[in-house]
């Protein structure tokens, strides 16, 4: 077993995976990194191999490729796990929530902006697309769309998860003051009514109208995932906690059922896999495919970080593409673009291995591009505001921010000394 120091100052050992805490979360799990890694691999490849026409060229492997959308869901996991876990383990009285709101919007906007504005000089959108782009607004107007940039939606609803979880934080800390179990109980009971809200969106046409299927509200299964198993890894003796890790004790069972979520969602049952709109039990049903995948993906992990499957994700190379990850999430759709309009070939008629062999290098160039001289920069910035410890490298994308406990809501200050 290997030791060493992760990227905030902890000692780690084996899979770098830390004994839990008092409160019984584990204070950093490398194999999110790589879990992240992952996410923005399905992310790539579905975007590729829509632009390349692969996915309704290349049989049942274009399919899996076209079906990469779920990396963003595992994202949303993500998220929902950390930020749930962040303020889990912070003081629950007087929390600093100007430091929570700056910490995560340095974290996901300077670098958006950046690309953003790579986007808009070379693609040149209407003005108020752009001005709505870079609000991360964008998604509640009407044919608002940037084609070279139209995975920054999932920003948008990640920062209106952002927003709203303080408050559900707080109702739940409440709760939780009164009846210990109850929290992880209503969580696990929110998850049906979420995804069958999913399934009563209408659809929408992204040129003209208002996209609510891409809202929170149809996405909150994936957050509700991850804050789930936050939850029970707080409550070790739970009896759904006790459940979830009976079950995941294996890994090889759980990502099978995982998988074959995933086989299944690249048949019709879940929506075609074409750029139109998806709308009603299909969505319903797409997003109860992307929980049940994410939720397999991740549980394993942050249940028994000490497993092999946990090892291999905490993997350097992975854990390195997962730290890049946010910057490889907005880059490498403009990236593609671009080198179709400078190569003078046609969209969506062939060239997926040219257009992975060129784009992901460039692509991955400028996300450590982005990752070192914009988003470290930006989050020591946010960190030295607050006077409080930065958080720990290692974010993936909006939807999966670098967060240990030192990330969650500060504790408010009584009458700290101006500064300069």
């Amino acid at each position: 077993m290997t030791r060493g120091r992760g990227t905030d100052g902890m000692p780690r050992r084996g899979t770098d995976a830390m004994p839990p805490q008092g409160d019984g979360l584990p204070r950093h799990v490398g194999a999110l990194d790589g879990l992240r890694a992952v996410a923005v691999a399905l992310v790539v490849a579905t975007h590729a191999a829509y632009l390349s026409g692969s996915v309704t060229t290349g049989g049942l492997w274009g399919r899996l490729l076209g079906r990469g959308d779920f990396g963003v869901a595992l994202f949303f996991a993500l998220s929902g796990y950390l930020l749930h876990r962040g303020f889990l383990t912070a003081p629950q009285e007087r929390l600093a929530l100007g430091s929570y709101y700056l910490r995560r919007l340095a974290r996901v906007l300077p670098a958006y902006w950046v690309a953003l504005a790579a986007v808009v000089a070379l693609a040149r959108p209407p003005a108020l697309d752009s001005v709505l782009h870079a609000l991360a607004v964008q998604i509640y107007a009407p044919g608002s769309h940037i084609p070279s940039f139209s995975q920054s939606w999932s920003v948008a609803t990640e920062l209106s998860f952002y927003l709203l979880l303080p408050l559900v934080a707080a109702a739940l800390h409440r709760l939780r003051r009164r009846r210990p179990d109850a929290p992880l109980r209503l969580l696990v009971w929110l998850l049906g009514p979420a995804v069958l809200l999913a399934g009563l969106i209408p659809g929408a046409d992204l040129e003209h109208d208002v996209p609510v299927e891409r809202w929170l509200p149809a996405r909150a299964g994936c957050f509700l995932v991850g804050m789930i198993l936050a939850e029970a890894i707080a409550r070790p003796d739970h009896p759904i906690t006790r459940r979830l890790r009976a079950g995941t004790r294996t890994p090889g069972p759980v990502l099978a059922l995982g998988g074959a979520a995933y086989l299944l969602a690249t048949t019709p049952l879940a929506g075609l896999l074409t750029l139109g709109t998806i709308s009603g039990w299909h969505l319903g049903i797409k997003m109860l495919l992307s929980c049940v995948v994410s939720g397999a993906l991740l549980a394993p992990v942050v249940l028994w970080p000490g497993s092999g499957y946990a090892a291999w994700l905490a993997r350097p190379w992975l854990r390195t593409l997962g730290r890049i990850s946010y910057g490889i999430f907005l880059w490498h759709l403009p990236v593609f673009v671009a080198l179709y309009a400078v190569s003078g070939a046609r969209i969506f008629n062939g060239g997926l291995a040219a257009l992975l062999a060129i784009g992901v290098p460039v692509t991955l160039g400028l996300a450590a591009a982005s990752y070192r001289w914009i988003e470290l920069p930006a989050m020591r910035w946010a960190a030295r505001r607050r006077r409080v410890p930065a958080p720990a490298p290692g974010s993936g994308d909006p939807t999966a921010a670098d967060v240990t406990a030192a990330d969650a809501p500060a504790p408010a200050r009584p009458a700290a000394r101006p500064r300069d």
